[in-house]
Parts: C-alpha cells; structure tokens; sequence
C-alpha cells in the first residue's frame, strides 16, 4: 500500500510543477528571455516558501488572528476532542472577520496543522454543525491536504498577479507589436483560466475525501450535511467584486468555496455539488 506521506509528496511535486510551468510561461509572454529568468528565480522562491510558509501567508491573506483557549474554550474543546478522534496532534485555532460562514484548515503536516474559522460560522451554525465543519478540516489535515491545498493557492495567487500584470501591460505598456500585443492579452485570459482548472482538479477529490474522514472523526453524518447545506444558502447570490484575485486563489482552502455566486459554472467550481457531497456523506460508513 502507498503511504499517504509518498502520495501527498508526489501530488505536491506535481501541482507545483504544473504550476511552475504556467508561471515560467507567464514571464516569457510579459519579458520575453528575461521575464522566464526571473519567474524562475521568483518561482524557485515561492516553491521554497510554499513549503515553510504558505500556512502563514494563508492566514494573513485573510486577516486570521489566533484564538486563545481562554476566548473560546468550546471551541477548542470540541477541536482537541475531535483531533484525538483522528490521532492527529490538536491543530492551532484562528479565525478570521468574514461574515459569511465557513472555515479552513492549513499547516504542511498534521504536527503544524491549524484550523482557521470566520466569525460567520460561529453565528449561523449550531455546536453539531460547527463539529461537523471542524471534522472536515480535521480530516485535511490527517490526510495532509493542507500543504497542497496552501501551495496552490499560494502560487495561484501570484498567477493571478501576473495576468493583471499582463493586462495592465498592454494597455498602457506601449507595445508597438500587434503580436506582443496578442500574447499580453491571451495572457490575461487563459493563466487564470489555467489555475483554475488545476485548483478545481485538485480540490474536488479531497473534499470528498475529507467530507468522508468527517463522518468518521465525528461518528455523525447529519451535522455536516446540514453546515454545508447552510453555508451553501449564505454564499448564494454573493458577488466577488470585492474580493481580490489573491484571495479568490485561496478558494480551494475553505469547506464551501467563499467567492462563487450563482453564476459560476459548475466545471469550474473549486468545490463538488452540494448534492454530490451529501450523497457521499451519506454513503460513507460510520466506523
């Protein structure tokens, strides 16, 4: 059997080779020779970083502040009762100001894993639907999605940096060639099309996963079928105008992606249907 430690490994090496690719190509578009030579010496920092780093840039890309035992006792009971459940070390715990329901795990191993929930979460769900999110995240992290899901939206976020590079460039960059032109502008138009796919690729499977490792952690399915059916009619009919592409990157990180509206196909969602992920929960066995 593989050990989960090898396929986490060769899932990171591949994503972040993929993604490495995109981010070579973007600098050859934008700086020709020299534009590939310096996202290959930014791309060579920011592999570095997404493995010692990406937790924390994740938590200060969304404002995450860390939840003292004493402000929250319940919630950290109920995260260290459920890490124990999971034989996992009890993750740190944060939270961050959204307003709209959900939360997010991140850490690159279950030693360094931290649990992340918005303010929103604790006002709209109810102790066995908070424990259901909580397990959810939980099982990311035992099954080492975190580091993955943090390089991703680490390096996606600044793939989302060099296409509004590219579409700022040639609007005001003054090229003379109309071909460099047309690069600039594909540019802009298929790199976030790209990390998208990859994104959506990658975090639809271990949602499922993860959705299944929660029933089992928690020893409950309803809890977590009703949270994300709640965090599902909050994030209805919100728009992502105010939310900026770094962010949006990030998507892949929370239960319920935070920037969708009702509008965003269902091919490109970083996340499953929500009928999918309740038919999985409840297909899955209670150990």
């Amino acid at each position: 059997m593989v050990s989960p430690n090898l396929k986490a490994n060769f899932r990171i090496f591949s994503l972040l080779s993929v993604l490495t690719g995109v981010f070579l190509g973007g600098g050859l578009l934008i700086g020709g020779r020299s534009g590939m030579v310096i996202a290959l010496v930014l791309a060579g920092v920011m592999n570095l970083g997404s493995y010692w780093f990406s937790h924390k840039i994740v938590l200060k890309m969304y404002g995450a502040d860390e939840v003292k035992e004493s402000e929250n006792p319940e919630l950290h009971s109920t995260v260290e009762d459920l890490a124990e459940q999971a034989g996992i070390p009890k993750p740190d715990v944060y939270r961050t100001s959204m307003q709209a329901p959900n939360a997010f795990a991140t850490g690159r191993n279950p030693e360094k894993g931290v649990v992340c929930v918005t303010d929103g979460l604790m006002k709209t769900l109810d102790q066995d639907e908070v424990k259901g999110v909580i397990a959810h995240e939980l099982g990311h992290i035992k099954n080492r999605d975190t580091l993955v899901n943090s390089a991703v939206a680490t390096i996606a976020g600044a793939i989302g940096m060099i296409a509004e590079m590219a579409f700022w460039g040639a609007m005001f960059g003054g090229r003379e060639e109309e071909g460099e032109m047309f690069s600039a502008l594909a540019l802009m138009i298929l790199i976030p099309i790209i990390s998208t796919i990859i994104r959506t690729a990658v975090s639809r499977s271990m949602e499922f996963r993860a959705d299944s490792e929660a029933v089992k952690i928690s020893q409950d399915k309803q809890g977590l079928s009703s949270a994300l059916q709640k965090i599902s009619n909050a994030s209805e009919g919100k728009t992502r105008r105010h939310n900026s592409r770094v962010q949006e990157a990030g998507a892949n990180l929370f239960i319920e992606n935070p920037f969708s509206g009702k509008k965003i196909t269902k091919y490109f969602s970083t996340h499953p249907p929500l009928q999918e992920r309740i038919d999985n929960i409840e297909n899955t066995e209670i150990q």
